[in-house]
């Protein structure tokens, strides 16, 4: 049980689990968590943290007891901040918020879109097999998503500052660290900047504009609609983006899986399925539990919080064999996009910008090669923040 801020008999970790060492290795950091016990606390970042598959997947179920709704974060200002939206809600709130986005993002409202998707795609990868080589991740993997996400949002803001924002965004999601209070102002001014929409600034039949009627007729509060904002933009960025450049660099390390895809295009889904997993962009969110709840003998009290990470989760060696291998074939579900009441509303756009990218690729690229990787160094995110890449008809 927990005594003056410790974990007396519990399982504990020394790592700082959103330190520099553990982002930049987190392949065993989240080894040692697993090793460690089914919950396990950390002193240093004054949370527990579950990192094996069956854990976090059964915790993410029982929405009633691992509670979002007093915020996702690991420190309070960005919890504070943060409340109102999809993500940090739980019970009739949540459902009410998701139902208004999913208006937008289930998959037969995004049917329209697909043509699009694949005519950007193929216009993107004609102009990538001539270059000499390009950058997989802002030149590739970010294009579609920043492109469609700012016209399908209607919001005027560029590029550059739409992906700074929403990068910094999850940034302050970690504690009150070094890195989440350098990358505090982009993410309040990210913050302030949806809550500064009106109808006036947002593109008639766009995303926002749905929110900002739907507050008006009292859907939901005008403050809820602005809030909501922040749902759209920032997470239908960051996983695309960090789960196309893993699809990429997995591909271009793997030429046997690409020229299987390449033979097979039926395998498109389970390619992308699966880059999601190996990458899980976003490496987990914090909980709140909600009464005392024993996990494996080990008793988490109420008002706690606990780290679930999905990241560990993809990589548990229970649940996947050999984890860290990248296969077409493989059997089973993961956590990529999270489970439960909060899983990633915006997957299906997801899966579908991965898809035609992946089509656009097929008839073009005879080979891919990948080169340079430099790891993403953030507190929520997690994947390549840039690679060297080449097409080769």
């Amino acid at each position: 049980m927990l005594r003056g801020g410790t974990a007396t008999g519990a399982p504990t970790l020394s790592l700082d689990l959103y330190g520099r060492e553990a982002l930049a290795n987190p392949v065993e950091t989240y080894r040692r968590i697993r090793d460690a016990g089914a919950a396990v606390w950390l002193p240093k970042n004054r949370l527990w943290v579950m990192g094996r598959y069956c854990d976090v997947r059964q915790a993410l179920g029982d929405d009633q007891n691992f509670v979002s709704g007093r915020g996702v974060a690991a420190n309070p200002l960005t919890n504070a901040l943060t409340a109102g939206t999809t993500l940090a809600s739980d019970g009739e709130a949540h459902i009410k918020r998701r139902q208004q986005l999913w208006h937008s993002l289930s998959a037969k409202a995004l049917c329209a879109v697909d043509p699009l998707l694949h005519a950007e795609a193929a216009t993107l990868i004609d102009k990538l097999c001539a270059r000499d080589d390009f950058d997989g991740v802002s030149e590739f993997a970010a294009h579609l998503p920043i492109r469609v996400v700012a016209d399908l949002v209607g919001v005027d803001i560029d590029h550059i500052r739409m992906r700074k924002y929403g990068r910094a965004g999850f940034d302050t999601l970690g504690p009150a660290n070094l890195r989440a209070l350098a990358a505090m102002p982009d993410g309040l001014r990210f913050w302030y900047y949806a809550r500064s929409i009106r109808p006036g600034n947002a593109k008639p039949g766009g995303w926002a504009a749905a929110l900002l009627k739907a507050g008006r007729e009292g859907t939901v509060s005008q403050a809820e609609a602005k809030a909501m904002v922040l749902d759209f933009i920032g997470p239908s960025l960051d996983t695309t983006i960090l789960g196309a450049a893993q699809l990429l660099w997995s591909l271009g390390s793997n030429p046997h899986a690409w020229e299987e895809l390449r033979s097979n295009p039926a395998l498109v889904p389970a390619a992308t399925v699966e880059a999601i997993r190996l990458c899980s962009p976003v490496r987990g969110f914090t909980r709140v539990v909600k009464q005392d709840t024993a996990i494996d003998g080990t008793t988490l009290r109420r008002g706690q919080r606990v780290a679930l990470l999905y990241a560990s989760a993809n990589m548990d060696e229970t649940q996947f064999d050999r984890p860290e291998v990248f296969s077409l074939h493989r059997k089973g579900t993961h956590l990529g996009w999270g489970f439960g009441a909060h899983s990633c509303i915006g997957m299906h756009l997801s899966k579908m910008e991965m898809h035609a990218l992946l089509h656009a690729m097929i008839p073009e690229v005879a080979r891919i090669e990948v080169a340079d990787p430099v790891p993403l160094l953030n507190n929520t995110l997690q994947g390549f923040a840039s690679l060297r890449a080449k097409f080769r008809r």
